[in-house]
């Protein structure tokens, strides 16, 4: 589908915005990578730390926890990593250079309604992907999860929040596809290791653990384990994930450039 044939499609169409998050779904499929690194890759991950013997006994004698258990809420937080850099910047950046996000400011649907089709893409395959990790680890795996789950839900919005709106702010200022490319490659793997994907948090120096708990991944694993064992997340990662993404949105919305 080309940018001209959505065009015609949505001077059409009597309901736009549905309009422009089905051309988003059909190029999600056309060009999967999405699908690939925001939701198969942390299944992946899912299905290999399940597979190591040793990641399912207990971490110690005084607990029943083992390294699989804390790799839950670090996969659920890699979903985030993932599609909010790769599943937002480079497509908002793509359609901004070919003119679409001109173009399409003379049909039915401002600019704004084409960037919430796209959040809402994006949002549907973070959903899916996290369904899929906890239903696959407790009914696969056999972790006990024990949600609190106005926490729970609390802490995934706000994660996810957070991610989306550093996939927009890259969006906003990168100047091309090639630029937001390099600035997402310099942001993927310090947020993995800060999430705990290289190493568990717990495993780090103290120091290592302060810095990463003040960064948004850290931040949002340390709220969502907390809230999958039946605690409400404390007051600080939320807070953390919430100044996090007051910034970014912030920095984005002076930024961000139709054309």
């Amino acid at each position: 589908m080309t940018a001209k044939d959505s065009d015609v499609t949505l001077q059409k169409s009597s309901k736009p915005f549905w309009e422009l998050v089905k051309i988003h779904g059909k190029l999600v499929l056309r060009e999967p990578y999405s699908i690939i690194f925001g939701v198969a890759m942390p299944i992946f991950l899912l299905i290999l730390f399940g597979s190591v013997p040793t990641f399912r006994e207990p971490i110690s004698s005084e607990t029943t926890m083992t390294v699989f258990d804390l790799y839950l809420p670090i996969l659920l937080v890699t979903v985030l990593i993932m599609i909010g850099l790769l599943g937002l910047p480079i497509p908002v950046v793509r359609d901004r250079e070919i003119g679409w996000l001109r173009r399409i400011s003379t049909t039915p649907v401002s600019p704004a309604n084409l960037l919430a089709a796209q959040l809402t893409i994006n949002i549907i395959l973070a959903t899916v992907g996290f369904v899929i990790l906890v239903v696959g680890s407790s009914l696969i795996f056999g972790v006990n999860i024990v949600f609190h789950i106005p926490g729970f839900f609390l802490s995934i919005a706000l994660a996810t929040i957070a991610m989306f709106s550093l996939g927009i702010l890259i969006a906003a200022v990168a100047p091309s596809q090639g630029a937001a490319n390099g600035m997402m490659m310099a942001l993927l793997y310090p947020l993995l290791f800060f999430a705990g994907v290289y190493v568990p948090m717990q495993v780090l120096p103290s120091s290592l653990q302060t810095v990463a708990s003040f960064t948004p991944v850290g931040a949002a694993v340390k709220a969502l384990e907390s809230s999958m064992q039946g605690n409400f997340p404390s007051i600080t990662p939320l807070l953390v994930m919430t100044a996090y993404t007051a910034v970014f949105s912030y920095i984005a919305i002076h930024y961000f450039r139709w054309e």
